[in-house]
């Protein structure tokens, strides 16, 4: 038992351990921070050269993708490893029914699993097998197992797994029935983001009508009240009469303009988060759609 600890220690090495993985997360949230805050200070500094405020709201933008994105993409690269996990785990099981009718154990069975390309997985199970040949006991091996792979998919398949091992019987036939049941899981879910897919078409068509009727907004109907905003000032200077035009001119087009950029960016940031949780199942896969729909949303507006 001692030695299966130890071996555990030594092994735990070669795969990231949670405070590394909190350690990398804060030194990349540090650099992050540093240089969304020298973006922003900096877009301060230009705008004062600009009649607008188009620079400050888009540096402000970008200061905030850069604190924000480094670690979402370190998020999503985690999500991206769970989901890689769960896909392979029929494999894996699959592996285990294999071996188990051509005459091996359960255990002999897991170390061969070991030995096959099953993407993020295998590492998992090259640790699952090197703590069973140090003599740690299969429901410890099996428990450390579930809990470095962090998925729901593997604790599950683990729990089933214990209780294969716990009751007895034909083993063969619970490794087929649990996965059989796994696989039918991941048609279920496989099923679920098909049918969702279209309603992650409808959020960008929504954003780009959205967009397409600022543009025209801009460049049409706001161009012709400036044009009148010039002829209510030469009726001004001239003590003519305005008549029912006088209510534009004191409106602000650049202001309108900005508040209209603003609502653009919220609708990209909420539209590509709920893109993320319909299309993916996390809010960290939107990351992504929210990126498109800003840099759709700055291009649109600096044409304008």
């Amino acid at each position: 038992m001692q030695k299966s600890n130890i071996h555990n220690v030594k092994n735990s090495d070669e795969l990231p351990k949670p405070s590394m993985i909190y350690s990398e997360r804060f030194r990349i949230g540090i650099a992050s921070g540093i240089a969304g805050t020298i973006v922003f200070f900096l877009s301060f500094y230009l705008s004062n050269f600009s009649d607008t405020n188009s620079t400050r709201d888009i540096g402000f933008i970008f200061a905030v993708l850069i604190t924000v994105l480094p670690l979402a993409l370190l998020q999503l690269k985690e999500v991206q490893r769970k989901e890689n996990i769960d896909r392979n785990l029929p494999l894996f099981l699959l592996a285990l029914v294999s071996s188990v009718q051509s005459g091996s154990n359960l255990i002999r069975a897991i170390e061969h699993s070991a030995e096959r390309n099953m993407g993020a997985l295998t590492p998992q199970l090259k640790n699952l097998k090197a703590n069973i040949s140090w003599g740690m006991p299969i429901g410890d091996a099996l428990e450390n197992f579930a809990e470095r792979t962090g998925t729901r998919m593997a604790r599950r398949v683990i729990v089933l797994l214990k209780m294969a091992i716990r009751i007895g019987g034909d083993i063969t036939d619970n490794l087929e029935m649990i996965q059989k049941h796994v696989t039918e899981l991941q048609n279920i879910e496989k099923e679920r983001k098909s049918t969702l897919q279209p309603y992650t078409y409808t959020i960008y068509i929504a954003f780009i009508v959205f967009i397409a009727i600022t543009v025209i907004l801009s460049s049409q109907f706001f161009t012709e009240i400036e044009k009148v905003q010039i002829l209510l000032q030469n009726s001004i200077d001239t003590n003519s009469n305005a008549g029912i035009f006088s209510s534009l001119a004191n409106l602000e087009i650049k202001e309108i303009t900005s508040i209209l950029f603003n609502m653009a960016i919220v609708e990209a940031v909420f539209g590509g988060l709920a893109a993320g949780k319909i299309g993916s199942g996390s809010y960290v896969s939107g990351v992504k759609h929210i990126v498109i729909m800003i840099v759709i949303a700055i291009v649109a507006f600096s044409l304008i």
